[in-house]
């Protein structure tokens, strides 16, 4: 059996979805999944963005303007909370949007370790935001 990581499987989903387009800022928590994005480049655009708040915005106008799914992709913790205005004006309006958002090591997850990007409950904060 072929074995992937976890960003291939991810890139191949959103190409079987039909997205076409992410934006998004790179940071060590998607390495993977920017690999997997680079197998499937000739069918998903990743479109880099200077700050995570743009890149929630332009997916929320994205989904808006183009009638598709708007997807961005942001680095836990800060990259999250810098998204968090444009996830909640998608939200607020009914679009479209995907977040997909790095996350620290599993076994780090609430232990409150310093680990890079870390924040407390973070699906806690997600949960206010989204459906």
């Amino acid at each position: 059996m072929q074995m992937m990581t976890g960003g291939e499987a991810l890139a191949r989903q959103l190409v079987a979805e039909g997205v076409t387009r992410v934006f998004g800022v790179p940071g060590v928590q998607l390495d993977y999944a920017l690999d997997g994005l680079a197998q499937v480049a000739g069918k998903v655009r990743f479109l880099n963005t200077r700050h995570e708040q743009a890149a929630a915005y332009m997916a929320d106008g994205y989904a808006r303007s183009a009638g598709e799914v708007g997807v961005f992709m942001v680095v836990p913790g800060p990259g999250l909370l810098n998204a968090a205005a444009g996830l909640a004006a998608a939200y607020a309006c009914s679009s479209p949007v995907l977040c997909i958002c790095g996350q620290v090591p599993s076994g780090a997850i609430g232990r409150g370790y310093g680990v890079l990007h870390e924040i407390p409950d973070q699906t806690g904060v997600l949960r206010t935001l989204t459906k």
